[in-house]
């Protein structure tokens, strides 16, 4: 023995700085667990074969034991650093020793046969003994001898002739009674058989699972509703539940002076209900009782109770601890103890040895209190016909007289637990909703009634306590506790508060007792939902190894017909998301989920199932769970691609390609499943990218995915599949850099008749491997680019409401290595729009640029290479409208930088270009004359003009806002000469505006009221400005002309009295204009007065800006002027020529005609000559 732990003693070279850690594969010995059989080719197999064991066989000398061979189970131990890789080394030393045994170094047939030889050689021997044996055993006394002398002796002993006798005499006395047996005995047997007869069918009964269901509303006997409790067979072929008979009728008994009465209508049979081995336990909370003695009661008051059914006898029991015999006075005066209002059975539990556990919220005067005892002391102590007894064994939680838990309604949920460490005992868990002014509290007491924690709510009538639950979460062994509170409110975005309900999770610490704080916090999303208001502890439903919990929110869902969320365990709790959502299959107002059960395994697959009850519909729904598959899946692909390696054929274009092999494996293990298992497994290459910028695809279909169908074994190794992938060429796609990500996934396959799955899937359905592109960047294969950027711009400042065009002036360089898909990236500002991008640079005349949003953000990126080599340099020049900038400030910013995707230095240094904004606009102010002059005659007649107005003079101004920018608290100021006074040449009447202006004259026109609208001035010597003369008009001799008369007089308001006309306007955009019309008359009298006076009247306007309606500076402020005059010139009346004066002058040039004639005549001018004839010319030769 000290040779064999002399090791321990030897020294080590351990390393202490670090703590290992098993990994699967270290020891190079074959492993083995709980969850399958050693194959049939392990050693271990082969040794127990070769010393006579047989498959199927059971080990040990009776063949009683496992039919599988103990597997191997490894010790972690982690008493220190460097503890596991020595207890490692020294199980791998122990394999080496074991592996130079004989019967491992030598396994032959010769071998085996010699062993099985042996086998049946040493069965033999057995039952030759065995045989041997029998000869001296006595069936009589049931004694076995081993040798012959020594049963001999037994036999001949004064002992078994005794018992041979008494035997014999048994026989011969019944032979004797079986005729004289009384009609009293075959009644009994009768009775005997038919009681056998019932617990046969109740066995019959109770081989297959049944629902137990409690109807607290139940009509029972003469209508009224008692409650009661049906009993669901699940594999019965009829769906008809069997009603429990229970003791329904309300009851009197008179013991010595006073009255026990029992009340059991409305008493809520079934309010809660729960099952130990073959007994049924059904409470009533609100049965009532009283006692009466003489004139005095203890009151009719709901105590509560229980009902006890055993189901293999058909026997019954009660069990209300809470029933005392004191009367009303007794509780006035004491004012403690009083258990009157214990409802007791509101809550129950069961312990695993049977112990039963009822909450009585109302006990002590609603204080609440928890009563116990075990089912068997229960029904041992049951005195049938006896209102009033006691079981030894129950025990009651205390009274208190502490505030807090006044009214607190502890008991109003009840659990069992362990959460002291001590395995042998118990804990129970109460639920106090009100406690301590309806804060809410948990408690948990031991089994002497001490309080062990308290756990407190956190919000005040949230009912903190409503539901408690016990399971072990986390899977590390203690019970953790979990702890309902459906009133709960939280606060929303609005401020307001809603009503959703939460579920509190409280972890049991490995360090130190108190459960603290709460681990996790499940709040509910349903208004007015109520989740929290039961919860179940499900076991392990997926066999993770983690207990799952169910919690119902009987009112919530959409329509508030109730929903149950199922939570699966993990090592930190509880998942916050439910994995499986279960909605009503029955109307609203059904509360479903006001009650549920689980952790029981009903359809008997292996798998616990759950039980939602709906009380609203009157109706329970079993959920079965499904066995789970829990599957793993195994990717592997190379870790690099070489586009320069091409080693493939494409098939159909026949072009060489880089290829390579994915290796997919697929294996599946899990409880009560099938033997063989078809699964569907997909393949996506490079998943990451869109469908047509993958960078691989399969090589045989051309496309990036694949659907396979997996035929496997569960009890098999996995199965793998291998197929074949390429790399497209470099051309086909931009990202080189970022890793190239392949996916595998498998799912279960549906039925082909449409029938839903008989199973689940489960485990690491899902896997991703990666690889990456080979790329030219030197031998650590990281390229490292020096990215250089310069910028500016031309066509600043910016105008507010102009048209600008920006030119923004970049040289992007590359001083390092290869920058990958590098790209110029801009930043428009607000209201700027990308227009063009030309470059000068060799093989970049095209550069592409494209407009995205990025944030929000308008970016501007262009293509700059891939790679962008080194000692590369592109010059670009981008033009860029830029709109809207009333709001943009002093300036506008342009950040441009390149970006790559390399991973060291990718990026340049950010390069901001700032463009001024001003704000101008351009004002004309025009104006027109109507009509621009007048010809008057020096002298005429006006004594016919009644009001004195004569021709009608207009000037009319117009502003005109040329942009670009709008203007703002526009001012424009109207001289006109003459203020309509006698005086004055000019009567102003009216001031008529368009274009928004206001305008205030002063003094204010017409001040005669003359109604000018209707004048018509009476015909009067006066000629416009290009009047031509007739020809019947002349002027007499020795009158004075226009030319000779007085230079024009200029009246304006230097000169004479003026009319000021004052104009607003408060805003002028782009293109508005803007007309002031001033509309006067010559003044007759004046012109009377000065009738050889010519005139020139000019009136003159001014306009000014105040400002520009922008947040940016504006380069000025407009202004300007203009004046319009209108002439009045005189001329005298032409006048008609004297009849006689034309009668004179007619004769005159007759006269001076004839003369002329005759002149003519004397002359020869009338005289005609002819030319001669032929004949007279022939004559005269």
């Amino acid at each position: 023995m000290a040779d064999r732990f002399s090791r321990f003693n030897e020294d080590r070279d351990f390393q202490g700085n670090h703590f290992d850690q098993y990994e699967e594969g270290h020891l190079e010995i074959e492993q083995a667990s709980l969850d399958k059989p050693i194959e049939s080719d392990n050693i271990g197999h082969r040794l127990l074969q070769k010393h006579g064991w047989k498959l199927g066989q059971g080990l040990g000398k009776s063949l009683q034991g496992r039919t599988d061979p103990i597997p191997i189970v490894v010790k972690y131990d982690v008493m220190g650093m460097g503890r596991m890789e020595m207890e490692l080394d020294y199980a791998e030393d122990a394999t080496e020793r074991r592996r130079v045994l004989e019967v491992e170094k030598e396994d032959t047939e010769e071998l085996r046969q010699k062993y099985k030889d042996y086998v049946d050689k040493e069965k033999a021997i057995a039952k030759a003994l065995e045989d041997l044996r029998a000869n001296f055993y006595c069936e009589l006394c049931d004694k076995q001898y081993q040798k012959h002398q020594e049963f001999d002796n037994h036999i001949n002993s004064y002992d078994h002739a005794h018992k041979q006798r008494l035997k014999d005499l048994k026989q011969r006395e019944f032979a004797r009674n079986v005729s004289s047996r009384s009609r009293k005995d075959e009644k009994k047997q009768e009775k005997a058989l038919r009681r056998l007869h019932e617990l046969a069918e109740q066995r019959k009964q109770a081989e297959c699972v049944s629902i137990v269901v409690g109807a607290p509303r139940t009509l029972g006997r003469n209508l009224e509703e008692t409650g009661g409790v049906f009993l669901c067979p699940w594999k019965a072929k009829s769906v008809q539940c069997v009603a429990l008979s229970f003791n329904l009728d309300d009851e009197t008994r008179n013991v010595g002076a006073q009255t026990f009465q029992t009340f059991k209508a409305r008493q809520g049979l079934g309010a809660s209900v729960l099952t130990w081995r073959d007994n049924v336990v059904a409470c009533a909370p609100w049965q009532h009782w009283n006692v009466l003695e003489k004139n005095e009661e203890a009151e009719k008051t709901p105590v509560g109770g229980c009902f006890v059914a055993q189901l293999q006898n058909s026997g019954r029991a009660e069990f209300s601890p809470c029933r005392a015999n004191l009367l009303s006075l007794v509780y006035v005066e004491s004012k403690f103890n009083d258990r009157r209002y214990c409802e007791v059975g509101f809550s129950s539990a069961v312990t695993q040895a049977g112990e039963l556990v009822l909450g009585a919220p109302g006990g002590y005067y609603f204080l609440g209190l928890m009563a116990r005892a075990p089912i068997a002391d229960i029904i041992s102590s049951y005195r049938p016909g006896t209102l009033l007894w006691h079981v030894p064994t129950q025990k009651l939680t205390f009274d208190s007289d502490l505030p807090e838990y006044y009214e607190s309604y502890l008991g109003y949920s009840v659990a069992v637990g362990e959460f002291d460490r001590n395995p042998n005992t118990t804990e129970y868990i109460l639920g106090g909703p009100t406690w301590s002014m309806t804060l809410g509290a948990v408690e948990i007491f031991t089994s002497k009634h001490q309080r062990l924690h308290l756990l407190q709510g956190e919000q005040v009538a949230s009912y903190f306590g409503h539901s408690v639950a016990v399971t072990d979460v986390n899977g590390d062994g203690r019970h953790d506790l979990l702890v309902g509170a459906p009133l709960y409110m939280e606060s929303r975005a609005d401020h307001k508060l809603a009503e959703v309900g939460r579920v509190y999770l409280f972890l049991q610490s490995r360090g130190h007792h108190s459960l603290g704080t709460p681990s996790l916090l499940l709040t509910g999303t349903q208004l007015y939902g109520r989740f929290g208001s039961a919860i179940a502890p499900l076991g392990d439903l997926n066999r993770d190894g983690y207990n799952d919990v169910a919690v119902a929110a009987p009112y919530g869902g959409p329509t508030g017909q109730g929903q149950v969320s199922v939570f699966l365990g993990q090592s930190e709790g509880l998942n916050s998301q439910p994995s499986q959502v279960l909605h009503s299959p029955f109307a609203a107002g059904s509360a479903f989920g006001f009650s549920l059960r689980g952790a029981t395994d009903i359809d008997d697959n292996g798998y616990p199932d759950l039980l939602v009850g709906a009380y609203g519909a009157d109706k329970v729904v079993v959920y079965r769970a499904q066995p789970v598959v829990t599957a793993t899946v195994q990717l592997m692909v190379q870790e690099s691609l070489n586009p320069a390696v091409k080693n493939c054929v494409q098939p159909q274009t026949k072009t060489p390609v880089s290829c390579f092999t994915i290796q997919m494996c697929v294996g599946a293990t899990g409880h009560n499943i099938p033997e063989k298992l078809r699964l569907n497994a997909e393949l996506q290459l490079d998943r990451q990218k869109p469908h047509q910028s993958r960078r691989v695809l399969l090589l045989a279909s051309q496309q990036a995915s694949t659907v396979l169908d997996v035929d496997l074994t569960w009890r098999q190794s996995p199965t793998c599949h291998n197929t074949t992938a390429f790399l497209r060429d470099e051309a086909d796609f931009r990202d080189k850099l970022s890793p190239i990500v392949l996916s595998f996934n498998v799912s279960l396959q549906p039925e082909k008749n449409g029938d839903a799955l008989t199973f689940m899937l489960h485990g690491d359905t899902h896997v991703q491997e990666q690889t990456r592109i080979i790329l030219d960047c030197g031998e650590d294969q990281v390229c490292v680019p020096k990215l250089q950027l310069s910028a500016n711009t031309t066509g600043s400042p910016l105008l507010v409401g102009a048209d600008n065009v920006l030119e923004l002036h970049v040289v992007a360089a590359n001083e390092g290595e290869g920058a990958h898909e590098a790209e110029l990236v801009v930043h428009l500002p607000p209201g700027a729009h990308y227009m063009q991008a030309l470059s000068n640079t060799k093989s970049f005349e095209r550069l592409i640029c494209t407009q995205k949003k990025e944030n929000e953000t308008k970016v501007v990126l262009c293509e700059l290479g891939n790679p962008m080599k080194g000692d590369t340099q592109i010059e670009i020049t981008m033009l860029v409208s830029v709109g809207n900038l009333e709001e943009a400030g002093e300036h506008v910013s342009f950040r441009l930088q390149i970006r790559s995707k390399n991973s060291q230095n990718p990026n340049s240094e950010t390069v901001v270009l700032d463009v001024q904004v001003r704000a101008e606009a351009h004002l004309e102010l025009r104006g027109n004359s109507f009509p621009a002059s007048l010809l008057m005659a020096a002298e005429g007649d006006w004594e016919n003009s009644s009001d004195n107005l004569g021709p009608k003079v207009e000037h009319t101004y117009e502003l005109h806002n040329n942009g670009p920018s709008t203007v703002s608290g526009l001012h424009l100021r109207l001289h006109l000469p003459g203020q309509s006074q006698t005086s004055d040449l000019l009567y102003i009447v009216d001031i008529q505006t368009q274009g928004g202006l206001q305008c205030s004259p002063q003094p204010s026109p017409n001040p005669r009221q003359l109604d000018w609208g209707l004048h018509s001035p009476t015909p009067s010597p006066v000629y416009p400005a290009h009047h031509k003369r007739n020809r019947r008009q002349a002027v007499l001799p020795g009158q004075k002309q226009p030319s000779s008369l007085q230079d024009p007089i200029l009246l304006s308001c230097d000169s004479a009295p003026c009319t000021v006309v004052h104009c607003d306007l408060p805003e002028m955009a782009r293109g508005q204009r803007a007309m002031v019309t001033a509309q006067a008359f010559l003044w007759l009298p004046s012109l009377r007065q000065r009738p050889l006076d010519q005139f020139v009247l000019r009136s003159h306007a001014w306009f000014n800006v105040s400002s520009l309606p922008y947040a940016v500076p504006a380069l000025s402020l407009p202004s300007g002027e203009a004046q319009v005059q209108t002439q009045v010139l005189r001329v005298l009346e032409d006048r008609e020529v004297p009849l006689w004066w034309m009668l004179v002058g007619v004769l005159g040039g007759l006269l001076l005609l004839t003369l002329l004639v005759l002149a003519m005549w004397k002359c020869g001018f009338f005289k005609r000559n002819r030319p001669p004839l032929e004949e007279s010319d022939e004559e005269e030769e």
